[in-house]
């Protein structure tokens, strides 16, 4: 036979003799065992008190313009660069990982 043939018989007959283990003894237990339900009566009582709000809640009311105040930020040219290549560097460095996992996974078939 090929080597990689070898392997692959190998790795099936791995994984088939996994299965049946596993398998074999979940389907042989038969029925599940009987259950009994017994109620437990607390010792103490418990009583509800309610909360009582304080007396006085003070609302200020915004201005309309006040609202959605949204200060704009000025980015430099360095900054801006700096950014995009940070974005480039991590999208290379998963696309190595995923890759990487790729092939690993592929080696071990």
């Amino acid at each position: 036979m090929l080597p990689g043939v070898r392997r692959l018989v190998a790795v099936a007959l791995l994984t088939g003799g996994l299965v049946l283990r596993v398998a074999v003894p979940v389907g042989a237990t038969g029925e599940p065992a009987e259950q009994t339900i017994v109620p437990l009566n607390p010792g103490v009582e418990q009583r509800v008190e309610p909360i009582t709000p304080p007396a006085e809640q003070r609302v200020e009311q915004l201005a309309g313009d006040g609202v959605q105040q949204v200060s704009g930020e000025n980015k430099s040219v360095v900054r801006r660069s700096a950014e995009g290549v940070a974005k480039v560097v991590v999208g290379v460095v998963a696309a190595g990982v995923s890759i990487g996992a790729m092939i690993a996974s592929l080696l071990f078939l």
